[in-house]
């Protein structure tokens, strides 16, 4: 059940990275709320700061390129920006975990499944022996993993890449974290994976009334799974809304223009409707809009100054000039 109780709350966050050709502009003043309970898709292109916003509220932004130069992360009103690294091991894990897009890059290789299993339930619990064997085959268990007994001797590389996703999902049951952020867990996976990943998601969800926050470029899990969502668009967040205002009442040109790219069932259609342009260079990024090169709807005032938030109803909010007009 999604309560009033704010568990995460993102304010005017910027991480750029300084690199030798310039600063790049990953995230550049996102602010957005996450309660005990719901799940929060963020949606964008690739390059629009998705994946940067979780590394962020982890403090996992690559160093030395990388910095948050301004904002504050507030889990249960503690600024995570202002922890040490040391501090930080303390809620990564126990309190905020995540499933990254390719488990082989989160799984050790030298290391077994049930080893590494069996270090994430010895954060939270002080299991030994035989007690831990048998709480690392029943996580195992829980998600649906055959020969539990056996797998538990097994490494990542004889896994298949859903099995890998299975075994991290795993993992946050046995620490049973307040927040379960998931870059892009089921881009690689095949449509049958896809939804028994999604479906353990939910199951996490229920029983453990886990926040998460889902990254993905396709929207279709964003309408099956999300209560809230954000748009990214070069580093910003120009729309966001409750998943039933985002898909039939949107008013960003960005959001309209990836809706209309997505077939639609029932609808005869010749050619699927794309989104004219490429995304913008990060290192020169126009003055006002990013957007402006690529939407129709623009005017003179859009390429020169950045439009202001607005509230255009009850949680949607929204940046552009002429949100009144679409």
């Amino acid at each position: 059940m999604i309560g009033n109780e704010k568990i995460l709350e993102v304010r005017d966050l910027k991480t750029y990275f300084f690199t030798n050709m310039g600063v790049v502009r990953a995230v550049d003043g996102a602010s957005f709320l996450l309660r005990k309970g719901q799940a929060l898709g963020i949606v964008g292109e690739s390059g629009s700061g998705k994946s940067v916003t979780s590394l962020s509220i982890l403090r996992l932004v690559p160093k030395p390129a990388g910095r948050i130069v301004g904002g504050e992360i507030l889990y249960r009103g503690e600024d995570l920006v202002k922890k040490s690294q040391k501090e930080m091991r303390e809620y990564r894990g126990k309190r905020l975990f995540m499933i990254s897009q390719d488990p082989m890059t989160s799984l050790n290789p030298v290391f077994t499944i049930g080893n590494q299993i069996g270090e994430a339930i010895r954060r939270r619990q002080k299991l030994r022996g035989n007690d831990l064997k048998k709480r690392i085959i029943k996580m195992l268990k829980l998600v649906h993993i055959r020969s539990s007994e056996s797998r538990i001797n097994a490494y990542p590389h004889q896994f298949s890449g859903g099995m890998k996703q299975r075994v991290m999902i795993s993992m946050a049951l046995a620490c049973q974290p307040e927040i379960l952020i998931a870059d892009e867990p089921t881009t690689a996976l095949d449509v049958t994976i896809q939804a028994q990943i999604l479906k353990l998601m939910k199951e996490i969800r229920e029983k453990y009334n886990t926040s998460i926050i889902l990254i993905t470029h396709d929207l279709g899990v964003v309408a099956g799974f999300c209560d809230y969502v954000l748009v990214m668009y070069a580093g910003k967040i120009v729309e966001q809304a409750d998943v039933k205002t985002l898909f039939h009442g949107n008013r960003h040109p960005y959001t309209r223009g990836l809706l209309n790219s997505l077939p639609c069932r029932g609808k005869k259609q010749r050619r699927l409707e794309g989104i004219k342009g490429q995304p913008p260079d990060l290192l020169n990024l126009p003055g006002g809009c990013p957007f402006e090169p690529r939407c129709e709807y623009s005017v003179h005032r859009c390429a020169y100054e950045y439009p202001p938030t607005e509230s255009v109803g009850k949680g949607h909010l929204i940046s552009c000039w002429r949100w009144r007009e679409i």
